[in-house]
Order: structure tokens, then sequence, then C-alpha cells
């Protein structure tokens, strides 16, 4: 998952929670106005439209009241009052066709009660005109009862308003705690996804910078060995891995440098020891061949010349040796038998070998019938590791040299019986002049690494083979079979 991706997940994650939580607080607001506002508002007009009327046959009772005051011809005043109470009950009969007209009076009253009402208004205004008519008193009592029974049923639907109200009140209160809970819940689930949030970026961001912030001063410092382990295949995650292929970058041309200034200075000092060492080794072998010139045919000095002149030989191919270590190395590449090569090397040691009584056992298991190469270098390394082998391997005991083609690789592998090499070591017996043997020069498996780089090769060592005694040591090349292509 790249990075980009990680940071979309976050964010929509945050973008989520805080639609969900704009959503959620719109909809309270909307499902309380819906609950309880609009209930009042839409009971207002309702309450309005029978206060009105409440208020009208309060006049006509007020009027029938004062009846006995008015002055003047009785009839007169009956016709009077009777307009008066007729256009009293037109403003009800107004008010209560508004009312009916209203859905919410059906909803809260009932379809019966503007039309009980208005039924009531009949008989009230029958009554009206009786009395009027004959100013009976019986009439005028029940004209005054009808009012007030009127008045009457306002009040109780008046009543049942109010206790419609008080419910609305107790179902706002639980309405206002399921939905504080609702919100206190999405607030608790913003809380929670914010943390988890901060989690992801935290392990996904921040601990990763930290550790390359890490690597970064620890590489600053020279630490060229410090790693940064990241679990990740982000963007992040790659940038670990080419800061630890610049960390190896680094340490391998920081221990390049390093082996170059060493092997400068040894080579500086191999010169100067062969410069001082070839005068006298060239005096000692003409002082030989002069004495050997002089003494009489047969004598057995002379067989003493012989053998400190080739001694002297042997001497100076070492130092050549010694020489070529730090040295470029040109290599002459020709066509070859990779088979023949060996064989010829282990017929040149046979005799070594046989002196500590060791055996060579060459196995062939499909050596290409030629290769390309430089057949005289990788006579003088194969010759050094087999001539290691001997040094190492006990007596009455056999070296294999087993032959083998992987690949576009010609492998040789030498395989004693001997002590085995500390794992340590393994790369330390490789470099120039580094020696476990006290007579050694440390010039051998140094050289035989150096020829076989050149060839594009490889070189390693396997010890120790036998885990239970701990001993045994396989050497190892694989040359390509056409050295001038880089594998």
């Amino acid at each position: 998952m790249s990075l980009r991706s990680k940071f979309t997940i976050v964010l929509t994650l945050l973008g989520l929670t805080l639609v969900i939580n704009v959503v959620l607080s719109v909809w309270s607001i909307r499902f309380l106005e819906r609950e309880l506002a609009w209930p009042l508002r839409s009971a207002q007009p309702v309450l309005s439209g029978f206060h009105e009327i409440k208020q009208l046959g309060e006049q006509e009772a007020k009027a029938l009241r004062d009846l006995p005051k008015t002055e003047g011809d009785e009839r007169t005043d009956r016709v009077a009052l009777g307009a008066e109470l007729v256009r009293l009950e037109a403003d009800i009969a107004d008010v209560l066709d508004e009312l009916e007209a209203l859905p919410t009076v059906l909803i809260r009253s009932g379809a019966t009660t503007t039309r009980n009402l208005a039924d009531r208004s009949e008989v009230i205004v029958g009554l009206m005109n009786r009395w009027v008519d004959d100013g009976s008193s019986e009439a005028l009592d029940d004209l005054s009862q009808q009012i007030e029974v009127r008045h009457e049923l306002i009040g109780r639907v008046e009543a049942r308003f109010l206790q419609d109200a008080g419910l609305a009140a107790d179902y706002g209160e639980k309405l206002t705690f399921v939905i504080l809970s609702i919100i206190g819940v999405s607030v608790g689930g913003a809380i929670v996804s914010g943390l988890y949030a901060a989690i992801l970026l935290r392990r996904w961001i921040i601990e990763p910078v930290g550790l390359l912030r890490i690597g970064a001063q620890k590489l600053g410092r020279g630490e060229f060995d410090h790693r940064i382990e990241l679990q990740a295949g982000d963007e992040l995650g790659q940038l670990g891995d080419e800061f630890n292929r610049m960390a190896s970058l680094i340490k391998a041309m920081q221990d390049e440098r390093v082996e170059r200034e060493r092997l400068a200075a040894m080579g500086e000092m191999a010169q100067r020891t062969v410069h001082n060492l070839r005068t006298p080794l060239a005096g000692i072998r003409a002082l030989a061949e002069t004495t050997k010139s002089e003494l009489d045919e047969g004598s057995e000095l002379g067989e003493m010349q012989d053998r400190i002149m080739a001694s002297v030989d042997r001497f100076e191919i070492w130092l050549q040796g010694m020489l070529r270590v730090s040295s470029p190395m040109a290599l002459d590449l020709a066509s070859f038998q990779p088979g023949k090569l060996v064989e010829d090397v282990i017929r040149s040691l046979n005799d070594a070998a046989s002196a500590r009584s060791i055996l060579f056992e060459m196995i062939d298991e499909g050596l290409p019938e030629s290769a390309i190469g430089d057949s005289y270098h990788l006579d003088q390394a194969l010759t050094a590791i087999l001539s290691n082998a001997i040094d190492f391997a006990p007596a009455d005991t056999v070296i294999e040299v087993r032959c083998s083609l992987d690949d576009r690789y010609w492998t040789v592998r030498v395989i004693d019986h001997g002590p085995g090499i500390e794992s340590g070591l393994h790369a330390a017996i490789f470099r120039p002049y580094f020696t476990t043997r006290k007579s050694g020069t440390g010039i051998g498996l140094a050289m035989v690494k150096r020829i076989i780089e050149q060839h594009h090769g490889i070189v390693g060592v396997e010890s120790p083979i036998d885990p239970v005694s701990a001993s045994g040591t396989m050497f190892m090349i694989k040359v390509p079979v056409d050295a001038k292509i880089r594998p």
C-alpha cells in the first residue's frame, strides 16, 4: 500500500467521522423541530381561534348579564341586544370556518369539535330569536345556559391542548436525552476514529520517519553497518530500502578505500623488500654459479651449488608473487580445456602430496570441453588452493577435487579433512598477508581471490564440513565458461 493510499484512508476516516457528526447534528435539530416545535407552532392558531370564540362568548354572556340595567323600551332593547348577539355569533361562525380549514384541528381536537360548536351556535341563535320575539325568561335562561355550555366545551378543548403540551414537554425531555445520547455516541465515535487515525499516522508515518532520522544520524556518525527495518511496502519502506542500499554502498566504498590504502602501503613495503632482497640474492646466485664453474666435474659441491641456485630461483618467484598481489593484474584470455588444467595441476602436486601420504581424487561431474580465460593465472589459483589443502590435510587421507558445470560456470570444489577454519576467519583468509600459519606468507589465497574476481567468478570457503568433529574444509571456485562476458 502506497503512502498516498494510507493518507487517503486516514483522511477518509476523519472525513466520514466529520460528515456523520454533521449529519447527526442536522438530523437532531430537524427531529426536535418536527417533534416539538412544529406541533406547538401548529397548535398556536387553533388555540388562538378557540380563545377568540371564548372571548366572543364571554361578551355575549356579559351582555345578557347586564340586560336588567338596560333603559328604554323593553322590545327595543331586546332587538338591539339580539342584533349585537347576532353579530357576535357571526364572528364566531367566521372563526369556526377558519378553524375547520386547519388540518391541526382534526389532529388535536377531533373532527366533531368544530361541528359541535357550530351546532351550538345555531341553537344559541334560535334561542336568541325566540327570546327577542317573546321576551320569555325561559328562553333567556336557555340562551345563557347554551352560551355557558359552549364556553365549557371550549375550556375542555383548551385543557386537552394544555395536556398535550405537557405530554409534549415530557416527550421532549425523553427525545432530548435520546438525541444527546446519540450525539454522545457520535462524539465518542469521532474521538475513537481520531485516536485510530492518530495510531495509523504514528505507525505508518511518524515511526518510519523516526527510524529514518535515527538511521541518518548514525550514518552521519560513521556507523555504516546500521540498517533500517521498515515493514512497509509504501514510499517510506522504499526509502528505507534505498537508505540501506546507500549505507551498504558507503560501507563498501569505505572498505574499498581502506583496503586500497592498505594494499598501497603493503605494496610499497613489498617493493622495498623485494628491491632490498634481489641484490643479495643475485649476488648469492652469481657466487654459486662462479663456484660451480670452478669445481671439478662430478664434485659433490656442484650438486649443492645447484640446490642453492634452485632455491634462489624459487625465492625469486615468491618475490614476484609478492609484487603481483599489490599490482594490477592483466589477464590474457584465450580458449583452454578446464579438465586438462585441473589434471595438470594435480599431476604437478602429486609428489608433494605423496610425501605426506596424501592422495588426490578427481571427480569430474561434467566440466565443459573448452572455456575462455587466463589459463596461466587459473593454474596459479588452483595450485595455491591444492597446496593449502596439502599443508592442512592429515596424513593418509584423501583430498577430493570435485568438478562440475553449474549453469554458465565451471566449478571446482577442493575438500580436505584437516582441522577446519573458524567461521570468523572465512573473509580474513583472503586478505593479502593474512595467515594463520607461522611459516605462511598470506599471499596464496589473496592471489586466488584476485584471479577469480578478475575472471568475474566467485571464490568461497565452507568450514567445518563435519559438524560433529568440527573438521574439514571445502574451497570452491566458480569461473564463467566465457570470462569475456560478465555474467
